[in-house]
């Protein structure tokens, strides 16, 4: 099958390493003018990369590495993997290549398939992704001068929300891979994004911490440490008012642990050696990461309005939107996603009275 993988951060990279293997022919595109020496190593390298998993490398060529945006209409299958902050920005770069016949799997995007809706004259059908299947860094100094992308994890269940024609999308997603299924709507799928609820309370909570180690943090090794009783308290708390919005919108509510695949019998247990796993990396870095201005503006931010909009408090939540908007000096609420930035008033307004 024909792919795109736009993104060449970890997701995408990892993306296109294993689809390759897989024997689909894939074009990797960056969207970005920031340097990447992922994208740089393959260029030199003959667009060679390998795939570590247990121990074992696996060496695949990825058909294409680029960054002419245009090849997306020669698709079937569009994979965007970059950070939700961007992607209007990306789909009024693209939607003159895009077509009726392509299926457009947006990763943890937080509902942003609505801009699809919103620029494209030919809609492609649309699909939402809770998460990726496959977790894991790229490493640049594994093998000296390669591309290496470390498998930390790879999920069975890839749950998805498909905007229209169900059975066509799932049919050949699920060519792609087995564990895609078809198990929430759109918006649904943006609430249970496990990130809104894991990174924005690991990070904002631990901001001194970030600031004081110079970026020498993980954190879910020390955020969600055994012990830490308080941090868990506010995840709990912030996952409740989540849950409060789905339930008023007519959904299951579905907690951040199921959402995030952990073992339901005991997730704090299963949270706790998640952190405590060797393939925890040290992020994020700085204040400035996505964990904070994607996971707040474009999650947060979003829940806070469809909450407002319905006649809810969430206390929580917006009290981390106002901490992080301090501490950064961004407004997060007047650069962040809304309701009304996605034009989804009335979507909601169906959900809400239809519950």
């Amino acid at each position: 099958m024909k792919i795109a993988v736009i993104g060449t951060g970890n997701v995408g990279v990892a993306f296109a390493a294993d689809l390759s293997i897989k024997g689909h022919e894939v074009t990797l595109l960056k969207t970005s003018s920031y340097k990447s020496d992922a994208f740089d190593r393959l260029i030199k390298n003959g667009k060679r990369v390998f795939l570590k998993e247990k121990s074992t490398y696996i060496e695949t060529a990825i058909k294409e590495v680029s960054k002419d945006l245009s090849k997306v209409a020669e698709a079937e299958v569009i994979f965007c993997t970059i950070q939700s902050n961007f992607y209007e920005g990306l789909v009024e770069r693209i939607h003159q290549y895009l077509h009726n016949d392509q299926i457009v799997v947006c990763i943890s995007s937080y509902a942003s398939s609505f801009y699809f809706e919103k620029h494209c004259r030919k809609l492609p059908m649309l699909v939402e992704a809770t998460g990726p299947y496959l977790e894991g860094r790229v490493e640049l100094d594994d093998k000296p001068n390669e591309v290496v992308f470390r498998v930390g994890y790879r999920h069975e269940v890839i749950p998805v929300a498909c905007f229209s024609n169900h059975d066509t999308c799932m049919e050949k997603l699920y060519r792609i891979s087995k564990g895609f299924i078809g198990k929430y709507c759109v918006l649904e799928s943006a609430l249970l994004n496990p990130n809104m609820v894991l990174h924005t309370i690991g990070s904002i909570m631990s901001i001194p911490r970030i600031e004081y180690s110079k970026g020498n943090f993980c954190m879910y090794r020390e955020a969600y440490a055994r012990g830490n009783d308080s941090t868990i308290n506010l995840l709990m708390r912030l996952d409740e008012e989540k849950m409060k919005v789905l339930k008023n919108l007519g959904f299951f509510k579905t907690s951040v642990f199921e959402a995030g695949g952990f073992n339901m019998s005991d997730p704090i247990e299963s949270l706790h050696r998640y952190s405590e796993s060797s393939d925890r990396a040290i992020s994020p870095t700085s204040v400035h990461s996505r964990y904070i201005t994607e996971d707040v503006s474009e999650g947060l931010v979003l829940m806070e309005s469809i909450a407002l909009h319905i006649g809810l408090e969430l206390p929580v939540t917006s009290s981390l939107i106002t901490l992080a908007s301090v501490a950064l000096g961004i407004d997060f609420r007047k650069t962040g996603r809304t309701i009304q930035r996605l034009g989804i008033i009335n979507e909601i307004d169906m959900l809400h009275e239809c519950r």
